[in-house]
Formats: structure tokens, C-alpha cells, sequence
């Protein structure tokens, strides 16, 4: 099933020279962008993202020299909003230059359903609905990391900013015509479609310019991946982003 993410890794950070929005304290939301921005919704960043995902090649190539992936990231159609990587049961590291005038959208744990799922039972929006929705619960831990700072955290020790969940949640919202490209993520058949879109998108201000670090992971327990005994299995998603903003 096509309805996935999760992220991110922990880096080792020694000399960072660059903080967003001076940062001092954990549990500050300077960094937040909100579920408006620009006259976007998160709603319809979610769905611009999908359109895009959908043309990310399932294997991204890696520089022999620097061992970091090539540098993928989506813009929305307004241009005022870069997306990054949905790394589900993925592990991914890259470098990228981005523009200081564009806030950042990092899909967490997040799903899509469309006509093309094999395991749809219908085309009703309920059913896309819940089809979305079926992969995006139950995470066990999630970590946002930015310059070496926790800016959102949920573990059984350890919460950082978790009024946070509800705010990036998008579940149930209006259907949108998903277009699939021939060549797509998911090998999915050609074609334009209804769709509908589910999860935890963080949607973050602008960076100041200069370097930075954005690291995202996510354990999660997936109902559709069972271990011997027949229980959901906990799956792991991990990025890590080098941004070169300007």
C-alpha cells in the first residue's frame, strides 16, 4: 500500500555556526509555520506533496565520494514552500541549497489513497478515508532535530512541543485529482484520479541563511507489517538534511 513516511536520524553535530530564529529553548514554536502560511493550508500542501512524491524514482542515487544521497526536494505550485523526503523504511542523507524565502514542509508519518490501491473496497470518500489513514497510526516515537536541538519529540520518556500532533495532523480532508505520471514512486497505472490525503506533515518557518542541519526519525508500529507472531511490527524511517540556505 502506498501510504507511508517517517523519518530521520540523529546526527552528530560538533560546530554549527547557524541557528533558526536564535532558538534558546526546546519548547519554544518559533520555528512552527502553523496549519496557514502564505495563504496555504496544510491541507493543500499535503496534497501538493503527494502530487509530487508520486515522481520521486524509488531508488535515488548516492556521490561514491560523500556517501549523501542526491538532493530531492518538492516545491508547491505557489513556490513558496519546499517539501522533503518521505523516507518510510527508507534511510536517506542528503545535501541541498534552498532559498532563505521558503518555509519547509517535513512529512512525518503520512498516507495517500487513491482508486489504484489494490485493497480498496470501494471509491467512496469514507473509504479513501480510512484506506489513507490506516498506516499513519500507532507511532511509538517520533524526533525532530534542527542544529543539534530538539524541536519535537514524543517517547514514552521524553516529550518536546507534542501539542504539536494534533496541529500537523490532516485527516479527512476534501479529495484532490492526484495525476500519476507513466514513470512513478509506487508503479502505480497511469492516469488521473481521486485522492485523498492523511498524516503528520511539520510545516516549518523560512531558515536564516546559512548552514543547517534538519534531522527527522520516526519508530513506528505498522498494522500491515507483522512479525513471526502475527503482531504489528515496529518499522523505522530515518532523514537527515544538510541545507545550504541563501
Amino acid at each position: 500500500m502506498k501510504i507511508w513516511a517517517v523519518m530521520t536520524i540523529a546526527l552528530s553535530l560538533s560546530l554549527i555556526p547557524f541557528y533558526l530564529l536564535n532558538i534558546t529553548n526546546a519548547s519554544d514554536l518559533q520555528f512552527y509555520a502553523g496549519r496557514n502560511y502564505n495563504n496555504r493550508t496544510l491541507d493543500q500542501l499535503a496534497q501538493e506533496f503527494w502530487q509530487w512524491w508520486f515522481t520521486v524514482p524509488q531508488t535515488i542515487p548516492k556521490d561514491p565520494k560523500t556517501g549523501l544521497h542526491d538532493c530531492m526536494i518538492g516545491v508547491e505550485s505557489k513556490n513558496q514552500t519546499i517539501m522533503l523526503f518521505n523516507s518510510y523504511l527508507q534511510e536517506y542523507s542528503t545535501s541541498c541549497n534552498i532559498s532563505s524565502e521558503k518555509s519547509i514542509l517535513v512529512p512525518l508519518l503520512v498516507g495517500e489513497c487513491d482508486p489504484t490501491v489494490p485493497e480498496l473496497r470501494s471509491k467512496a470518500i469514507s473509504e479513501l478515508w480510512e484506506c489513507a489513514a490506516d498506516g499513519d497510526e500507532v507511532f511509538k516515537f517520533w524526533e525532530v532535530v534542527l542544529d543539534g536541538r530538539v524541536i519535537f519529540k514524543k517517547s514514552p520518556s521524553e516529550e518536546v512541543n507534542s501539542n504539536l500532533t494534533k496541529e500537523i495532523l490532516v485527516r479527512n480532508s476534501s479529495s484532490f485529482m492526484l495525476n500519476i505520471p507513466p514513470q512513478n514512486h509506487y508503479d502505480a497505472p497511469e492516469g488521473s484520479y481521486p485522492a485523498v490525503v492523511d498524516g503528520y506533515y511539520l510545516h516549518l518557518k523560512p531558515l536564516s541563511s546559512g548552514k543547517h542541519v534538519l534531522t527527522y526519525k520516526i519508530v513506528h508500529e505498522d498494522p500491515n507489517v507483522l512479525d513471526v507472531g502475527n503482531k504489528p511490527r515496529a518499522v523505522t524511517g530515518k532523514a537527515s538534511y544538510i541545507l545550504n540556505v541563501n
